[in-house]
């Protein structure tokens, strides 16, 4: 059996250009001298996550360790022009509404500095030029064991684990190997997450809310959700509210969702305290984004907030 090369798979239209900065950025993870910037740049945009993450429960660091360990060459893109020295790689992690940018500054023997934040100019998100491209049916993975291979052919089953937000998913998938990566179709692993989203939406809509749940559009692609609606928590279910808003395509599905979303919020149990929590995480999630008239959505969301507190307390 011979073996397959990276020229094999470019060759039939399968992107081997981000191995190499992905493998550097899952063998960072494992180093005890990470470290995060928490330098607070000119923008105060660079921190904006951390406060979903924690309240999430989990350590930002641990968190981006767990992160960088699940990442996979076809989920980001290089970002060289932004390499100002050597020791730098940049790259963004495009699966979401809003990529995740992720710097590393790595110098040997000292400590590797991670920056971990959504991309954007001055609070606007760039477009996430993923969207209009073609997806690729295959992909090179990492995968973390095998656990079965046909004799004498380039066939396995491999074990590799996908993350996306807050989730994450240890898969079983068909696959050809390909030096230090194995081959393996895309398309199946976005479908878990998209419907891990979609029926968490349909519980919300049939179970917790008793809406009719035909009346909306559902996600159909990676790029539709944000990196904080893969939780189970109070927070992320809101973002994921508001990403389902977001893609109604007429007034009749947009006025089920906005309805959705509102009727969910008033009918927490909140705290005032709480409540201008959620209020705070929501508004510096949301200094980035690319969603038009997240203002007056937010301004909804807030106005729920306060009835729900008061609905609590009597």
């Amino acid at each position: 059996m011979q073996e397959l090369t990276y020229a094999d798979l470019e060759s039939q239209g399968i992107d081997t250009s981000m191995i190499a900065a992905c493998k550097k950025l899952r063998r960072l993870a494992r180093l005890d001298r990470l470290r995060l910037d928490e330098e607070e740049h000119r923008s105060g945009l660079n921190r904006h996550l951390f406060a979903y993450i924690e309240y999430c429960g989990m350590d930002v660091l641990s968190f981006v360790k767990q992160y960088l360990s699940n990442l996979q060459p076809y989920m980001i893109e290089r970002r060289k022009e932004q390499e100002k020295v050597d020791t730098f790689l940049c790259v963004i992690d495009n699966l979401y509404r809003v990529s995740v940018y992720i710097k590393a500054d790595y110098r040997q023997f000292e400590e590797a500095v991670i920056s971990f934040h959504e991309d954007n100019i001055r609070g606007v998100a760039k477009v996430n030029q993923i969207m209009k491209a073609k997806s690729q049916a295959y992909v090179p993975v990492f995968a973390d064991s095998v656990l079965n291979k046909v004799s004498e052919e380039n066939k396995y089953v491999v074990k590799a684990f996908f993350q996306r937000g807050m989730k994450i998913l240890p898969l079983e998938l068909a696959a050809m190997k390909c030096k230090d990566v194995f081959v393996v179709e895309k398309r199946g692993i976005d479908l878990q997450f998209i419907s891990y989203c979609n029926d968490y939406i349909r519980d919300l809509y049939t179970s917790d809310l008793e809406l009719d749940f035909e009346k909306i559009d559902v996600f159909t692609m990676l790029q539709q959700i944000s990196f904080t609606s893969y939780g189970r928590d109070t927070f992320s279910s809101i973002s994921l509210l508001i990403d389902s808003l977001c893609i109604q395509p007429d007034a009749l599905s947009r006025g089920a969702a906005d309805f959705a979303l509102v009727t969910f919020v008033q009918h927490l149990k909140l705290t005032e305290e709480q409540a201008q929590e959620m209020g705070h995480l929501l508004e510096e999630k949301f200094r980035v984004t690319s969603i038009r008239g997240i203002d007056l959505i937010l301004d909804r969301v807030e106005r729920s907030l306060e009835i729900a507190v008061r609905n609590g307390s009597d």
